[in-house]
């Protein structure tokens, strides 16, 4: 409990400028992302190590933090909660409200009756840990005073719309007085979601209360102990199938732990839930999911949203499943898997661009599954082979029947040069040079010739964040808009000067032509020019909205997301008896992306976020004593190396969807979900055990093999 905070010492500091706390926030003081639960300076109450109470401004970093170490605070002890567990049973509330912040249910079937078909079932708990995001440079913000009472900010973040509104809020601006550009981004993978609201309008109210510039950024120590992870999860799961290889029932418990805040923990479970089944036809389901809260580091967007730890708990019951029946563990699942037509377990229909029976078939040929695995069996050595298979299904774009759509804005000017703004944030997954090329093949030009700004809210419209998957898919889908339209204008302009019909023109490689007749050819510099001359408009707003889903959040039954990627991974690993070691030899994914844009982007995303979830399986943990993080740098925190990367060999199977940009769907997240599982399948296949606790670790590994239990 804050009983009260003294700033008078810290006030007449060297160099101080400015000492802020609650009561000079002059908006809402929350920046919560789902609840409004996370008030961006503490005023009643601290509820993890990570939440700001004041901010020192002063001239230098060393002066600021000198004068952080004069602000007083007068602390009351209150107990805390670091199990979601315990937290659900507690009379001790975090929050007023109660400790679980949300829950949500899927009834399909019945499952009573699914579990009486059943002649084999299998049932346990999974446990998960949190995950550090990692990314090369931690957060930071800088925001600028203008001189008509706006206030323009410029941030490490990956949803520029998301900063702007909170900004407005806090400060109590309407929003077209909140400018946020988004700077070159080193990687974002769901945290700079997260955070980049509170840093950016911690910044912006020190540079309206002082009218200066002010800059804000964090040490690495910092973003580790005190900003959002992957939440970690205890899954309860039951799954039944026939003598014949069909899966009848699954029943779920998921609790989440949140840590204090809610931040997206809400979605992230959403999701979680959706999910819970894996890609296959399961009639009879039945989840409850609950996100908790504890005193711990709050659990927010992480690469793969909730997915991994789900498919992780779902893939490991799939193989148990086969084991019991004595099925081959592919030929059990392409049983299952859906297909066009299925229903999944929120009863959606999926009526096109299902392919993942085809990339698990692609995946055992290409690895030469059956020959390996067989070669695996009845091993005595020290050190000894595995090969596992995971599957992975993973929801494009904003769930929960939340709208979603996208803008670009696109100008051709009168020297043929193009610009191109758009609202989805370059995080390194390569959406710019997607939507870049999508722009270029509907005007005809060369790619060099379009130039992309970095996202700015005072030139785009809301785009929404830059999550989900969701990138190329609602960004290119915008893109595309804005061009198409354009290029009409071009045609028509093109048709008079040439002399033909518009529905003859060529435009290829920055040439305009008849198509019967390429020997009158002009240059598109030159059909920009009579554009212009002519008044013909060459410049757009692209804006394209997604069809509208509908849901029954009751039972959890409609549709949950607007298309599903699919994958399937195959991975061999090597296993050290004696030390528990893991290692990683090979990874065969097998991808069904709709179409592929850049297929060389495809495999750099495949390729990093595979060795990410690689990380997260074997080796990446958060750990505490009480509700302090103990490793909280990159030499204690472990992430993979270039010495810890396998062999990975994309390849990529197109089943266009039929909303997105020339038929692509979205990558981002999809390579990092089926590590876990594909690699814990194939450390049973190599010793007979089986991993429930991520990461498999060494001494985690050891141990299950010397107690020689599952």
């Amino acid at each position: 409990m804050i009983k009260g905070v003294n700033t008078s010492r810290a006030g007449k500091a060297p160099g101080v400028a400015a000492v802020l706390t609650a009561k000079d926030i002059p908006g809402i003081n929350d920046w919560g992302y789902t609840f409004p639960d996370q008030p961006l300076l503490a005023f009643d109450k601290v509820r993890f190590l990570g939440d700001g109470v004041a901010l020192v401004a002063a001239e230098t970093l060393e002066e600021a933090e000198a004068a952080v170490e004069l602000v007083d605070v007068d602390y009351e002890p209150l107990p805390a909660i670091f199990s979601p567990l315990e937290a659900m049973k507690s009379n001790v509330l975090i929050h007023d409200k109660g400790n679980i912040a949300f829950k949500c249910q899927l009834r399909k079937g019945d499952v009573t009756k699914g579990f009486a078909e059943s002649d084999v079932t299998a049932e346990n708990e999974y446990k998960t840990q949190q995950q550090e995001h990692a990314y090369i440079e931690p957060e930071a913000g800088i925001a600028i005073p203008e001189p008509d009472e706006s206030v323009t900010v410029i941030g490490s973040m990956q949803s520029p719309f998301t900063v702007q509104l909170n900004v407005a809020k806090v400060l109590g601006y309407s929003l077209d007085k909140v400018r946020v550009i988004q700077a070159a981004t080193g990687g974002g993978f769901g945290g700079k979601d997260d955070i980049p609201p509170e840093v950016c309008a911690r910044a912006a109210l020190v540079a309206i209360h002082t009218r200066r510039p002010a800059f804000l950024g964090h040490t690495r120590e910092e973003s580790i102990s005190a900003h959002s992870k992957r939440h970690a999860y205890l899954i309860k799961y039951k799954s039944g199938a026939t003598k014949e290889g069909r899966l009848t029932a699954a029943e779920i418990e998921i609790i989440s732990d949140v840590g204090a805040y809610a931040s997206h923990g809400p979605y992230v479970l959403w999701r979680s839930t959706v999910h819970s089944t894996g890609p296959y036809v399961v009639p009879n389901v039945k989840v409850d999911s609950f996100l908790v809260y504890t005193n711990k580091v709050y659990g927010g967007s992480f690469r793969g949203f909730g997915n991994p730890q789900i498919q992780f708990a779902a893939e490991s019951q799939l193989d148990e499943l086969a084991d019991r029946l004595g099925i081959d563990p592919v030929e059990f699942r392409l049983k299952n898997v859906l297909k066009p037509g299925s229903l999944t377990a929120t009863s959606q229909l999926l009526d096109h661009s299902v392919g993942i029976g085809e990339c698990l078939s692609k995946a055992a040929e290409m690895s030469n599954w059956k020959k390996k695995r067989d070669s695996c069996r009845n091993q005595t050595g020290v050190k000894r082979k595995g090969i596992g298979v995971g599957l992975m299904w993973h929801g494009n774009s904003t769930s929960r029947g939340a709208p979603d759509y996208s803008g670009a804005s696109l100008i051709v000017h009168k020297d043929g040069s193009i610009r191109f703004r758009t609202g989805i944030g370059e995080i390194g997954q390569g959406t710019h040079t997607g939507e870049l090329q999508i722009v270029a093949e509907i005007l005809g030009v060369r790619p060099e010739m379009v130039h992309i700004d970095n996202p700015d809210t005072s030139a785009v419209p809301d785009s929404g964040p830059t999550h989900a998957s969701r990138g190329l898919l609602r960004g290119g889908a915008a893109a595309m808009v804005a061009a198409y339209k354009i290029r009409e204008n071009l045609n028509k302009v093109a048709a008079e000067t040439l002399g033909c019909d518009e529905s003859k023109v060529e435009i290829r490689d920055a040439k305009v032509y008849p198509r019967d007749d390429p020997s009158k050819t002009i240059d598109f510099e030159e059909l920009a020019r009579q554009c212009y001359e002519r008044g013909a408009n060459l410049s757009y707003f692209g804006y394209f909205r997604a069809p509208k889903m509908v849901f029954n959040h009751e039972i959890g039954q409609g549709e949950a997301y607007s298309n599903f990627t699919f994958a399937a991974h195959i991975v061999e690993v090597e296993v050290d008896t004696e030390t528990g070691q893991v290692q990683v030899l090979n990874v065969t994914p097998v991808y069904d992306a709709g179409k592929a844009i850049n297929p060389l982007l495809l495999a750099g995303q495949i390729e990093g976020a595979a060795l990410q979830g690689m990380g997260y399986a074997i080796m990446e943990e958060i750990n505490y004593d009480g509700g302090v993080v103990m490793n909280p740098t990159l030499q204690d925190y472990v992430i993979p190396t270039a010495l810890d990367i396998p062999e990975i060999k994309p390849t990529l199977i197109e089943h266009r969807f039929k909303y997105g940009p020339f038929g692509a769907k979205g990558m981002g997240e999809a390579p990092l979900i089926p590590m876990a599982s594909a690699i814990g399948n194939a450390i049973y296949n190599a010793t007979g055990i089986r991993i429930r606790e991520l990461p498999a670790t060494p001494e985690r590994v050891l141990m299950a093999i010397k107690r020689g239990k599952s």
